[in-house]
């Protein structure tokens, strides 16, 4: 055991203990020996000091020099980096092996009553379950104690556009700053295509196939498998404007870039464009509503398509990079938008019903309000509406003057017949009853 070099030149450090096993690669001696003294916290000879009482804060430097962390996506280690803190600041003292259920579910508690969203909890408690993930591999801990603790969860929400945000974007690509034109369009894309801000972020020249009109998305979020999606005219129309912005308007900066949305990182180097902070200035400068996000449109094009087209769950969840059915719950309610028509079919049925329950109500004849709405629905065939569909009945006018009348008729018994027969001659004619309704309101 120990520190001995590879063949490769590369140095190995193994450790066996009875509560530490270690097996790591480091391209130097000093960085293998540094590892082994954060290990056994000195020396190389003795009890593994640090094994025993490694803390949360200690295990998470050690992990994130390890390979489990290097090999996650860029994402991915820049969210547990950022919620990681919230853990360590207030579990980072305690012992590893200390740490038990009941820490973390009051690691939770503590979070929820600060008003902490429940994303950010959940995430928290997802970067300190991997930590102990890395600590149960190298026999630091027996088990992961995050495993089975309820972490909180918000019901799921559909953030759709809502009207003018699509034109602010639209606005924006006249701007003269290239890194909101370019996340306005990249913005844009995702309403257009229904792929994930971080995958046009990450999207090369190489990833489109513009005589084909389709794009590849290659490290996408389901095990980094690549997906396939077809890019529309106003897709391509985007892309064209975003290329042309970076191989003519500012060709010394990005002609060389391989990434479609290049930027100038802090180091000089070209690197993806950061969306976020890009859209978050956007905001600040008043050029965008505070409520807009880039994924918004994600969910937009996503309920359209439930929405409006004939395309089944299974291929929206291929186009999107869904690959769970449940993923899909949310959108299913749009749906119901379809069946529009066959309520409105139910509709003539639904206004006899209506004439017969206000009659009731009024103590009337059906017969004296059915020929109440022949006659306003005449007049609007008249002025060339030829039923404009509206509900006459749900009009505060028409109920008042039907209830004029049904105080007119209630008088005496001799004025209802007669009002009545009026009614009915005029109805077999269908021509509207205005000198009888008159007396009674209807046409004052």
């Amino acid at each position: 055991m120990g520190i001995k070099q590879l063949p490769s030149g590369r140095f190995r450090l193994q450790i066996r203990r009875s509560s530490l096993k270690v097996d790591e690669t480091f391209d130097t001696a000093a960085d293998a020996r540094a590892t082994q003294e954060r290990y056994l916290g000195g020396g190389t000879s003795g009890k593994p000091v640090k094994a025993r009482g490694l803390t949360l804060t200690e295990a998470w430097e050690l992990y994130i020099d390890s390979r489990a962390f290097l090999e996650k996506k860029d994402n991915t280690r820049r969210s547990e980096e950022t919620h990681v803190k919230a853990a360590l600041a207030v579990l980072g003292n305690r012992a590893v092996k200390s740490l038990t259920a009941d820490d973390v579910d009051a690691f939770i508690i503590a979070q929820t009553r600060a008003g902490k969203a429940p994303d950010t909890i959940r995430n928290a408690v997802a970067a300190m379950s991997s930590i102990l993930n890395f600590c149960r591999k190298k026999s630091l801990v027996t088990a992961n104690v995050t495993i089975g603790v309820k972490r909180p969860s918000a019901p799921p929400v559909v953030k759709r556009m809502p009207e003018g945000h699509q034109g602010a974007l639209m606005k924006v690509l006249t701007h003269p700053k290239y890194r909101y034109r370019a996340v306005a369009r990249l913005a844009l894309l995702v309403r257009e295509t229904g792929a994930r801000p971080g995958e046009w972020a990450a999207a090369q020249w190489d990833d489109l196939h513009l005589d084909t009109q389709k794009v590849v998305f290659r490290n996408t979020k389901y095990k980094r498998m690549p997906r396939t999606v077809p890019l529309t005219a106003a897709a391509m129309a985007l892309l064209s404007a975003q290329l042309e912005d970076i191989t003519i308007n500012l060709f010394d900066q990005f002609a060389g870039s391989e990434w479609v949305f290049p930027t100038v990182g802090r180091d000089g180097e070209l690197a993806p464009i950061q969306y976020t902070g890009t859209m978050r200035d956007m905001k600040r400068d008043e050029l965008l509503p505070k409520s807009l996000r880039a994924h918004n449109g994600r969910h937009e094009f996503i309920s359209s398509l439930v929405e409006s087209s004939d395309l089944d769950d299974s291929r929206i969840m291929s186009l999107v990079g869904h690959h769970s059915p449940a993923s899909m719950q949310i959108y299913t309610h749009a749906r119901n938008i379809r069946f529009l028509p066959q309520l409105e079919a139910l509709e003539d049925g639904r206004r006899k019903e209506r004439a017969k329950e206000l009659a009731k109500a009024l103590g009337v004849p059906s017969a004296l309000i059915d020929s109440y709405l022949a006659h306003l629905r005449q007049k609007e065939k008249e002025d060339l509406l030829d039923d404009a569909g509206n509900e006459l009945l749900y009009e505060r006018e028409s109920v008042q003057k039907l209830a004029a009348v049904a105080e007119r008729l209630g008088a005496s018994e001799s004025d209802r017949m007669r009002t009545l027969l009026e009614i009915k001659a005029r109805a077999r004619k269908r021509e509207a009853p205005t000198d009888a309704l008159s007396r009674g309101s209807l046409g004052s």
